[in-house]
């Protein structure tokens, strides 16, 4: 019973701080048992006044539910069928009380699995972060951030913050932060009334919203890829019509525009930007000049006459 209270407390803290009285009308039993299975975490876990409620001592808790891991790691799977069965495996985990699954020690997983549990630490219960941040062909920064939501993009992970005011500059700025180049995590200040996590999807550029959007049309290749692998069932597009030739149009959100771009390039001539989309001459005219740079470099040469 204790070990399933000690369980239930983990859970229950990776979502977010939580007062005495929740864990107390959850298991039905005194807030002094609660004070005493709080107690065999060995540190772990502690009761934060200003918070008025227990949170994880670090960002890096010793131990993680096997569910909990599961659903932090099923956005990296870029098979959607995979995915699915990835989200099956971690629904029957949560539906199995009766069976005791001891929890995974933090110690066990790498270095990326840690930094993610970390920032979903520090995104639910509300935790200014320090990081020392490496960005492309820049020297390392330090930063502070109140992050928001970890996202995912082509298997890679990034993190979805805004600038804490104890940055020097771009104060209240939203951006997207590779987890990869993230160094030194640390927590700064546990704000109380607030809630940094955001709902949604996201990807490199930021949360996916339905405010931004391109009609595509896909023939041939792309559109046989997406019907069956099933990127359909993505937030960032939507299926529209299929035309009797087997042309398919789709509405894909994006954030920015580079998004477009590269799907585009990746997948020309089988898709195109459609006719009355506002977005197809600057998306052509990158694509154009992408192809001259190519060019230009010398990548593309001649191959060589036969002796």
């Amino acid at each position: 019973m204790m070990e399933n209270r000690i369980k239930g407390i983990y859970e229950a803290l990776y979502e977010g701080v939580k007062n005495k009285q929740y864990f107390a009308q959850r298991y039905n039993v005194t807030t002094k048992t609660i004070e005493n299975t709080v107690a065999k975490t060995e540190g772990d876990v502690i009761y934060d006044r200003k918070l008025g409620g227990y949170r994880f001592a670090f960002l890096l808790p010793k131990y993680i539910p096997h569910d909990l891991l599961v659903e932090l790691l099923q956005n990296s799977i870029g098979n959607e069928t995979a995915k699915h069965d990835f989200l099956t495996l971690s629904r029957l985990l949560k539906e199995r009380e009766g069976v005791h699954l001891p929890m995974i020690p933090t110690s066990l997983v790498s270095s990326l699995t840690r930094k993610l549990i970390m920032l979903e630490v520090a995104i639910r219960s509300n935790c200014v972060i320090k990081v020392n941040y490496v960005g492309n062909e820049k020297p390392m920064e330090e930063k502070y951030i109140r992050p928001h939501r970890i996202n995912t993009s082509e298997n890679s992970y990034y993190l979805y913050g805004s600038y804490d005011a104890r940055n020097k500059k771009n104060i209240g700025e939203y951006r997207s932060f590779a987890v990869n180049s993230m160094h030194d995590i640390a927590p700064v200040e546990w704000v109380k009334g607030e809630s940094f996590f955001m709902e949604g999807t996201g990807n490199a550029y930021g949360v996916i919203t339905k405010e931004r959007f391109v009609m595509l049309k896909l023939t041939g290749n792309s559109a046989n890829y997406f019907k069956r692998e099933r990127q359909f069932s993505k937030e960032q597009f939507d299926f529209i019509a299929e035309e009797t030739d087997g042309t398919v149009l789709m509405k894909m959100y994006y954030n920015n525009l580079q998004e477009v771009i590269k799907l585009v390039q990746q997948w020309m001539p089988h898709m195109i930007v459609d006719e009355s989309a506002p977005e197809r001459t600057e998306v052509y005219a990158a694509i154009k000049a992408n192809f001259d740079k190519l060019v230009g470099s010398g990548a593309l040469c001649d191959p060589p006459s036969s002796p």
